[in-house]
């Protein structure tokens, strides 16, 4: 189930990090070549080469707005703006858990309409609250060994160009945007912790798996904990931090779900643990219960320790 799951099926379309960084730039408007070159660190080639690979996977669609010389802008399709819950999620755990979060570059989700402020969260059948790793667990689906066509797996680390020259990329596109780490990220979730164990649940090499177990310990993703002192053995188990990904897992998940494992045909569900019922994660405003419609909402500023001071006490 680690291997064959909607979470992991949508890290195969869109779990690589220049991909993600693509995507984000599309919510935030980007829809010309020039508008993407102008505001990531990428060559001209890497970004025509991935815009073509994600209209082909259905995310973007290519439409000619000027003829001589031909041009081509890209705007998301139903499926890539889909995602939006995706995009939200890892926004939101970067500003709050990521120790590169820029305070200054941070954001609050607003309605279009109305101006007013909308929280969102993944949420099951309670559409106010948000679900936690305690709330539910996976499943076997209705076909366990459904699997959609899958992408090449994606195995490299992030290369030092995706970096960019003015710092490190965002923490969680880093995660998200390697294959190994998401899929030791996602034996930790199911509870996997120790490294034999993630040795022979994953079709991972020693070397990789002591990197991507390091690696995510040294970002506070994962907490070394001993657990015997000769030989010396460690259990690897998620920290606060790292619980907080659940949110984006669950929006990958939902995603996944969706629009790669048509109904009937999921290999995984999530049941909630106390009554075994199937759940459906949704994004939604925990002020209001709605579901969010990306096209109803925009970014904002996000107001200031000052600012949301003084609103309380007005």
């Amino acid at each position: 189930m680690i291997q064959n799951n909607p979470v992991s099926h949508a890290i195969d379309v869109v779990g690589e990090a220049w991909t993600m960084l693509i995507l984000r730039e599309a919510f935030r408007g980007a829809r010309q070549f020039e508008d993407w070159l102008s505001r990531l660190t990428i060559a001209r080639s890497v970004l025509a080469r991935r815009l073509k690979i994600m209209t082909a996977a259905g995310l973007l669609e290519a439409r000619l707005y000027q003829t001589r010389p031909e041009r081509y802008e890209y705007l998301l399709t139903e499926m890539g703006r889909d995602l939006f819950g995706v995009a939200v999620m890892l926004t939101l755990w970067e500003q709050d858990w990521s120790p590169r979060a820029d305070p200054a570059r941070a954001v609050r989700f607003m309605r279009r309409s109305s101006g007013e402020e909308v929280r969102p969260i993944m949420s099951g059948d309670d559409p106010t609250r948000a679900l936690s790793p305690y709330d539910v667990m996976p499943a076997p689906g209705p076909n366990p060994d459904f699997a959609p066509r899958m992408k090449a797996m994606r195995r490299r680390r992030v290369q030092p160009a995706q970096r960019g020259a003015s710092g490190p990329i965002e923490l969680g596109v880093e995660l998200f945007g390697d294959y190994w780490t998401n899929l030791v990220l996602a034996a930790a979730f199911y509870r996997i912790r120790r490294y034999d164990d993630f040795l022979s649940k994953l079709d991972i090499s020693t070397s990789v798996l002591a990197d991507r177990l390091n690696a995510m310990v040294a970002h506070g993703i994962l907490e070394k904990r001993r657990y015997r002192t000769r030989p010396e053995r460690f259990d690897y188990v998620l920290t606060e931090r790292g619980l907080a990904l659940y949110p984006v897992v669950l929006a990958f998940f939902a995603w996944g779900q969706r629009w790669l494992c048509p109904e009937d045909t999921a290999p995984v569900i999530l049941v909630d643990r106390v009554i075994g019922a199937q759940v459906l994660p949704r994004l939604t405003d925990a002020l209001t219960g709605e579901v969010i419609d990306p096209r109803s909402v925009r970014a904002a500023p996000a107001r200031t320790h000052a600012d949301r001071t003084q609103a309380a006490s007005g």
